[in-house]
């Protein structure tokens, strides 16, 4: 039991045997005028109830503390208001906790309780008090509704009435989380949580020295009402900050959550929902925190969001932070505001929170800044996951690691139009002309050093469209387009994400742009590579407006501009015409890259490359003939040496030259193209199936 709760606890002990001894007090004297018996029909053994209460709580007063720490929630109550309020309140406080307290007093409770319950009913609320008063007992009635169904304390739910009937026949409970807040406990509800704040996030340290950051650390601490709002982002991003502000201000802050939608509400009108956090934020003497869990990725619903009365000085006379995506998803308070957009960490922070997190790696910082956008809550999950890994194999950490760790702990959101990808080739099962290659390389290096040449050496001026890497792949099917962008995956350590076009161009006016948006947060947001296959599509040309659908095909493509060129990852489109692409993407394209038909010395590298070592080749296969005489693409040799495979397994063979000459006739049906015969000395191959399926075949 730390200092601070022994004071705490021990004056909740006493003014609760104080309340109790004055009620026992009054009990026995009504109990002893038989003329006005306020309490009739109390059962016999009511004395016994009253003797041990008595004798329990004249142990308590014998021994606790008479002055009041001044952060009690009893000490607060009473100077929120007149002398005469405050003290009726803390009276109604404490007997609605009496069966809190001992079993004993729940005992009494229950005797005079009429239906039997553990509780103080508010006729024994009255006859205590107006016994004690009754000079006055008229006023006191009235100062007693007053606050039970009127004041603050009612709407707030430091009390609640239980039951049916007429307000005075019902019974007295005490708020959610009023008992643990008195007895100097952690708040035991799970729904609305105590939360504290982070002594120190790395990445986060320029930020918390704003200038306006710094305004609402000290609001605070100092526990000014205002209203903190953290607007952007994601819940993750908007969370880390949130506490990020209550460690650097040394204070907590009860959490309530928006679930759902909030209803919309008159001026003045106090959401029911609202209500227990905001008492318990005021009895923690802690700040607010009202935090929009919807994603913008999900959700476009709520109208404008609900009011808070303010008229009442301890309704919301504390720091109030207000987290969510747009602010018009948050109730609307009549506070001062500071207002904080949520961001993404920049390079220069990045590059401080894996030096932090992971000082052994720290000459390669600079790689992991650029590879992995991420935030502090998600890094720290990394770390600890690196942990595990070096506790159970003892090797060197490695880059690889952390990109595994990095790419199990942010799985892609779901979102229809996206396939996530874990990249499997290397720059080794890439085959295209040299100058490509050394683009697609280049275009990796460019990744890796823009810390580097845009923060450190000053080339970023301020402008996002600097960041990030836009490339465009051309050239006939099957050359390797899609595969050159799942190497470039693998070569920066993250996931590829494809885009079926398919599945977000819609016929609704401004649906295709909202999915698009939503397609790229979500690649921002899972550190991947996005792939724009068959890009024509959704990338064509504008054209000169004749009708509506012209119109609205412009203004598509004029977002996908917009926003291309503020994408800050890596964006790949594929096309097998570059001509049908609108002209101003092309200077959107930091590169533009062909992938031509393969020559022959490619060809015979791709047949090469798609036979493994164990494929049972016989003596007359000839690779370099079969990649002098036939034109095909890398998709295509790959598809006619699978089916030469398979045609030799059918028929029980090993794998002869007729058999990928069947095959490669196959593929020049399928493209429509015209076959250009045999050499000299091969004559057309049998394109029979092989013998008929029978228990006897292989």
């Amino acid at each position: 039991m730390t200092d601070w709760t022994t004071p705490m606890r021990q004056h909740t002990h006493q003014a609760l045997a104080e309340v109790a001894l004055r009620l026992v007090h009054s009990l026995r004297t009504s109990l002893g005028e038989p003329a006005a018996q306020p309490l009739a029909g109390a059962p016999v053994d009511v004395s016994s109830a009253m003797a041990f209460a008595q004798a329990f709580a004249a142990s308590h007063t014998a021994t606790s503390s008479a002055n009041a720490p001044a952060s009690h929630p009893l000490a607060r109550l009473r100077s929120l208001a007149s002398a005469t309020t405050g003290e009726l309140a803390a009276d109604l406080i404490l007997l609605s906790c009496l069966p809190e307290w001992h079993e004993g007093l729940a005992t009494l409770c229950r005797l005079l309780h009429p239906q039997g319950q553990p509780r103080p009913t508010v006729t024994l609320a009255l006859s205590w008090l107006e016994s004690e008063q009754p000079a006055r007992s008229a006023a006191l009635r009235d100062d007693i509704e007053d606050l039970l169904l009127r004041s603050p304390l009612a709407r707030l739910g430091l009390i609640n009435l239980q039951g049916e009937g007429p307000w005075h026949g019902r019974t007295l409970l005490p708020g959610e989380g009023l008992w643990d807040a008195l007895m100097a406990r952690q708040p035991a509800s799970l729904i609305h949580p105590l939360i504290a704040g982070y002594a120190q996030v790395p990445g986060l340290d320029a930020w918390l020295q704003q200038g306006e950051v710094l305004q609402a650390v000290a609001a605070l601490r100092r526990g000014l009402p205002c209203q903190v709002l953290l607007i952007g982002g994601d819940a993750a991003m908007r969370q880390t900050r949130v506490r990020a502000l209550l460690g650097a201000a040394q204070t907590t802050a009860v959490r309530h959550r928006l679930l759902e939608p909030a209803p919309t509400s008159q001026q003045g009108a106090v959401p029911a929902s609202l209500l227990p956090a905001l008492a318990q934020a005021w009895l923690y003497q802690a700040s607010l925190w009202i935090e929009d869990r919807h994603d913008p990725l999900n959700a476009d619903q709520q109208d404008a969001a609900p009011s808070l009365d303010t008229s009442w000085p301890g309704a919301i006379a504390l720091p109030v932070l207000s987290s969510a995506a747009q602010d018009r998803h948050l109730p609307q308070l009549d506070l001062p505001q500071i207002r904080l957009p949520v961001l993404a960490l920049p390079a220069i922070a990045r590059r401080q929170l894996w030096r932090t997190l992971l000082p052994q790696l720290g000459d390669q910082v600079n790689v992991l800044a650029a590879r992995y956008p991420i935030e502090p809550d998600d890094a720290r999950d990394v770390v600890r996951d690196l942990a595990l890994r070096q506790d159970l194999v003892d090797l060197p950490l490695h880059l690889d690691d952390v990109g595994a760790c990095v790419r199990a702990r942010t799985a892609t959101l779901s979102r229809p139009g996206l396939s996530r990808v874990l990249p499997q080739a290397d720059w080794s099962a890439l085959l295209v002309p040299q100058a490509a290659t050394a683009q697609l390389q280049s275009a990796v290096r460019r990744v890796l050093q823009q810390l580097t040449v845009l923060d450190d050496w000053g080339f970023a001026q301020g402008r996002r469209d600097r960041r990030g890497v836009r490339m465009l792949f051309y050239g006939p099917p099957g050359t390797g387009k899609t595969l050159a962008a799942e190497v470039m995956a693998k070569a920066l350590g993250v996931d590829l994400l494809v885009v079926d076009l398919s599945s977000l161009v819609s016929k609704w006016i401004g649906e295709t742009e909202k999915n698009l948006a939503a397609v790229f947060d979500v690649a921002e947001r899972s550190r991947a590579l996005l792939l724009f296959d068959e890009a024509d599509a959704l990338f064509g040309k504008r054209t000169d407006t004749q009708d509506a659908q012209d119109r609205y095909a412009n203004l598509e493509t004029a977002y996908l501009l917009q926003r291309l060129e503020r994408y800050e990852g890596v964006a790949v489109l594929t096309t097998n015409l570059r001509s049908q692409l609108d002209a101003a993407f092309s200077r959107r394209f930091e590169f533009i890259v062909e992938f031509p038909e393969p020559d022959a010395p490619v060809r015979a590298a791709l047949w090469r490359l798609h036979l493994p070592e164990q494929a049972p080749l016989a003596p007359d296969v000839d690779l370099a003939e079969l990649a002098d005489w036939y034109a095909l693409s890398g998709a295509q040799i790959k598809n006619a040496a699978l089916a030469g495979a398979f045609l030799a397994a059918s028929a029980g063979q090993h794998i002869h030259q007729r058999h990928f000459l069947w095959a490669i006739e196959r593929e020049f049906d399928k493209a429509g193209r015209a076959h250009p015969g045999y050499p000299a000395h091969h004559e057309a191959p049998d394109t029979h199936l092989p013998r008929p399926l029978t228990e006897d075949t292989p």
